[in-house]
C-alpha cells in the first residue's frame, strides 16, 4: 500500500529528544527506517513485544512498528510519526 507523504508532526520530535535522546537529524533517520524496516505485531517473533505492540494497534487507527528497541506511531495513511518512545518491557505496561 503506497502511503501519502507528510511531515512528521513537531511531537514526535519533541518525544524523540525526550525519550530516546536523538537530535532531529537523528529522529528523522531513525522514523525513516522504521518506516522501512520496521515490524507491525504479527511480524515480531518476540511475543512480549508483540503483544503489547497489538493491543496499541488495535486500540487506535494508526500504524504502530517496532524497530531496533523503539515504538512508533504513525498515521495510517501517511508516513506522518506522531510520536516515539523506547520499549522498556514491563515498565511501559
Amino acid at each position: 500500500m503506497s502511503r501519502t507523504k507528510a511531515p512528521n508532526t513537531d511531537h514526535a520530535y519533541l518525544r524523540a529528544a525526550e525519550r530516546c535522546g536523538w537530535n532531529k537529524d537523528k529522529a528523522k533517520k531513525m522514523i525513516k527506517q522504521a518506516q522501512l524496516y520496521g515490524k507491525t505485531y504479527d511480524h515480531i517473533e518476540d511475543e512480549k513485544i508483540a503483544s503489547f505492540v497489538k493491543a496499541r494497534q488495535v486500540s487506535t487507527k494508526r500504524r504502530i512498528k517496532y524497530f531496533s528497541g523503539y515504538i512508533f506511531v504513525f498515521a495510517s495513511g501517511s508516513t506522518r510519526c506522531y510520536t516515539v518512545y523506547k520499549y522498556e518491557g514491563e515498565e511501559n505496561e
